[in-house]
């Protein structure tokens, strides 16, 4: 079973992840490029030739647990599989369709468009999120901030974006703490019990967090923090091993495009 630390045992990735020896510039820019190819190029073949190079990439390259990532893939499955069946299922007469079926008065349906539209969307975005996977499995925050910094992305922006994704941590945390004390003591023994634990947790965190954000900002000023946060980034060379790996991805890119012409 896992628990909630697994989000800080997850962020332990982008430390321990063999692609962590990588240009940050550049691993930005390959997982910001296959993203936006995966959704300009709209296409089935692009969609899974992205998917699987990049899951490749993060599993055979960068040693992250092939288990691991796919239970972090679990994360948005609900929300895909869910927006592809949408776009799948049809209401209506059924005319033309490949599969009908009654439902209250009406038909349940898909043609052969909805489900290709529904294959492609649900690819899509299974390799959209690969492809970030990429680069956050690999690269702390601090170091994508820095390439943000370098492209003049206003400094209020990167505070934010800092200070709130440390901060989902730390309520994490607490609410997992939370959470054990409440099964110590038998609070989710039956179903009303649970409603009332539960309520009772959300309270106490909603104080919680206003008493932690108030001691962490106390001890950032204790540290001279004023406004502006600074990282130490560590230099990393752009290798001819890394744009092997970017030429390899555009190689199967082109002939993805090129086969799927043909076809066309």
């Amino acid at each position: 079973m896992h628990t909630g630390y697994d989000l800080i045992h997850t962020d332990s990735y982008s430390y321990l992840s063999a692609l962590g020896e990588w240009n940050t510039v550049y691993k930005v820019v390959f997982s910001v490029g296959a993203l936006v190819t995966v959704i300009s190029a709209n296409s089935v073949g692009i969609s899974a030739v992205t998917l699987f190079f990049m899951l490749l990439l993060s599993v055979c390259v960068g040693k992250i647990p092939g288990k691991d990532y796919v239970r972090l893939l679990k994360i948005p499955t609900a929300f895909i599989l869910l927006g592809g069946a949408a776009i799948l299922i049809q209401f209506g007469t059924g005319e033309g369709s490949l599969f009908c079926t009654r439902f209250f008065g009406t038909n349940l349906f898909f043609t052969a468009v909805s489900l290709y539209q529904g294959i492609n969307v649900t690819l899509k975005a299974f390799a959209a999120v690969s492809a970030l996977y990429l680069l956050t499995l690999s690269t702390p925050m601090g170091e994508i901030i820095s390439v943000f910094r370098k492209i003049h992305v206003p400094l209020l922006i990167l505070e934010l974006m800092h200070l709130i994704y440390r901060y989902i941590f730390i309520l994490s945390e607490t609410n997992q703490r939370q959470k054990d004390a409440a099964r110590a003591r038998l609070g989710y023994c039956d179903w009303k019990t649970s409603l009332r634990t539960f309520s009772g947790e959300l309270a106490n965190l909603l104080i919680l967090s206003m008493k932690k954000a108030e001691t962490y900002y106390d001890a950032m000023e204790a540290r001279g923090y004023g406004g502006d946060a600074l990282f130490w980034e560590e230099k990393r060379p752009l290798t001819f091993n890394q744009i092997f790996y970017g030429i390899l991805y555009l190689i199967f890119i082109l002939g993805t495009f090129c086969f799927m012409g043909r076809r066309g």
